[in-house]
């Protein structure tokens, strides 16, 4: 049909086409100017947003283009494309395909009213429709036909085209079951990294409250660090009232206040934890400690309180002095004194494990299994983060007896079964040891860090640290920067310059990083906490060094960092051909000078 079309156009374009190719020449122009480079807006998201019922833009079933007149819902005709789509569909229950569009669609809205546009743009969503719905289906008419007894689509005042959850709410049974899925898939001991941060952001926020009256629980959301945190550790359909009763209600209790509000009131339990908290905070910071009002008496606890990590302890002022003539932190000077090595290892049956090896390499599997089920980020977990489980902790206490380290035991006692391996970021992780891992234990950098070629005296600077954990100075600097990270409020990330214009991580630093090993901020973050905080220098080439939680930035701090790579490899490559050049061009001279002679 559209070859026959063009058959019957003449070889010039008609008056009706010249009038066509002027309006689409001009709305191009126009376009290039008003919307962002890059694609981050496309014209039909525009059209969709700014001008929502006065035409279609879409595409066909072939991936073409169309432009036509909206037509009113009155001039609205079955379409036999649609009708035949839909009739293909289950009718009395959906398709998987369409229960993953329905669950991504209700993850947006119920969060409130959303444009039709920014539903599109939504990640989830944008996905699954690619799975599901041809390029002549219309999100809109899938709503309408599919889902319109949960999620509306009608108009604003502004005739914009807006998705809102029918009722205001979304079915009681689908969030309760979202939420409980979250809560089961929690470990049962111990905190995940995401909620460990929340837990010290609601700490802290208690810790700073000063006011006469308790604090209640929307005050506490409107908290910024407790606001981010709540984004990095919550699923979307999980309340915060819901985490802080089912995972940290030993230490806190919601009770109602006469007028409607939910108090937050400390239990005994808590009461050491908030002290220690705004000990530390006053330290970092230098101030006195605010006037705490007197707590209520502890209510009973609805259920026992989770362990987690122990809190990071205050950080000592360090003594007066220039930061090469400080004394370095005694825990970095212990060496393990070869005799009881010997005699530990010496103490152990060859053939079989003792019964505390035997729970603690059952720990281990446990973990890896986690791990692998829940899709962790990177090649295995984190051998520090499974160190800091209560249950790990005291295993190692007893077994160890502060005589080898935690991944000395893996390698010699159960290193058949899971290996140990220095990741790109410089931690070390267990993975299970099968033919595709059997050389694990090999380091493999992935990205560049500052750490790949370093002094003997900043190796050994790291070498005197704890592979399986951290030293007090090592936690006070990672919560500093970490508090620095919660507290950006800017779309673009800090620069390391930016985070050491402040006095507490600078402190934190020298605290930490002195004497004359010559290691710098970055490569301590790159090789102590580079599985949380990235780094990387923007396209490659940026002077400045940006930093951000690996969970937001992770995947341009990766990319920057090969660009990185690739540019100090070309920049390698000219010097050394330069080289030649001059060389070549030196001999030269230096033989004509000769004949001169």
């Amino acid at each position: 049909m559209a070859a026959a079309f063009f058959d019957r156009l003449p070889v010039q374009l008609t008056r009706a086409e010249e009038e066509l190719r002027e309006h689409l020449v001009r709305a191009a122009r126009i376009a290039a100017e008003l919307l962002p480079p890059g694609n981050v807006v496309s014209l039909q998201e525009w059209v969709e947003c700014r001008m929502p019922g006065e035409v279609d833009l879409a595409t066909d079933d072939a991936g073409l283009v169309t432009l036509r007149p909206a037509r009113s819902p009155q001039q609205k005709v079955p379409d036999p494309v649609l009708q035949s789509f839909m009739s293909r569909l289950p009718a009395d229950h959906f398709a998987p395909e369409e229960e993953a569009l329905r669950e991504a669609i209700v993850r947006v809205v119920e969060r409130g009213p959303s444009l039709l546009a920014q539903v599109k743009r939504d990640s989830g969503v944008s996905r699954a429709m690619k799975v599901l719905l041809p390029p002549s289906i219309a999100l809109e008419d899938w709503i309408e036909r599919r889902i319109g007894g949960e999620v509306a689509v009608d108009s604003d005042e502004r005739g914009q085209r807006v998705c809102r959850m029918m009722n205001g709410t979304v079915k009681e049974d689908h969030g309760r079951r979202r939420s409980d899925d979250f809560f089961k898939n929690l470990p049962k001991d111990c905190f995940t990294q995401g909620e460990e941060r929340l837990r010290l952001a609601i700490l802290d926020f208690l810790a700073e409250w000063s006011a006469k009256e308790l604090a209640t629980l929307s005050q506490c959301q409107n908290n910024v660090k407790v606001q981010q945190a709540v984004r990095y550790a919550l699923d979307g359909g999980v309340g915060l009232k819901d985490w802080i009763e089912k995972r940290i209600g030993g230490e806190l209790t919601l009770q109602p206040a006469p007028d409607g509000q939910l108090e937050i009131h400390l239990t005994a339990k808590a009461r050491p934890a908030i002290a220690e908290r705004v000990q530390f905070l006053q330290s970092q910071r230098g101030f006195p400690p605010p006037h705490m009002p007197g707590m209520p008496p502890p209510m009973p606890m609805p259920m026992p309180m989770v362990p987690g990590r122990p809190l990071p302890p205050p950080m000592a002022p360090w003594p007066v002095g220039k930061p090469q003539e400080r004394e370095k932190p005694k825990a970095r000077e212990r060496k393990d004194p070869p005799e009881g090595k010997k005699a530990f290892w010496e103490s152990l049956p060859a053939e079989e494990l003792l019964p505390k090896e035997l729970e603690l390499r059952q720990l281990l599997l446990d973990e890896l299994d986690r791990f692998n089920r829940g899709g962790g980020s990177g090649e295995g977990p984190m051998l520090s983060s499974i160190a800091n489980n209560k249950a790990c902790q005291r295993l190692k206490n007893d077994l160890f007896k502060k005589e080898v380290s935690f991944r000395d035991w893996i390698d010699r006692r159960i290193g058949g079964e899971i290996a140990t391996k220095t990741a790109s970021n410089g931690q070390v992780i267990i993975l299970l040891r099968n033919g595709d891992q059997a050389d694990a234990q090999e380091p493999e950098i992935d990205e560049p860090m500052e750490g790949a070629e370093i002094s003997s005296e900043a190796q050994a600077f790291f070498d005197d640290l704890p592979p399986d954990g951290f030293l007090e100075s090592e936690e006070a600097l990672r919560e500093t920067i970490l508090s620095f990270l919660d507290s950006w409020g800017q779309d673009e990330p800090p620069t390391l310059r930016d985070a050491q214009q402040i006095p507490e991580i600078r402190d934190a630093r020298d605290a930490c990083l002195s004497g004359s090993s010559g290691v710098t901020l970055k490569m301590w973050i790159d090789r102590r906490i580079g599985g949380e905080i990235a780094t990387w220098r923007k396209g490659g080439r940026a002077p400045d060094v940006s930093i951000g939680l690996r969970e937001i930035w992770g995947e341009e701090a990766s990319a920057a960092n090969v660009e990185e790579v690739e540019h100090a490899k070309a920049a390698d490559f000219d010097q050394v051909k330069r080289r030649k050049v001059d060389e070549g061009g030196r001999d030269r001279r230096g033989m004509a000078k000769g004949r001169g002679r």
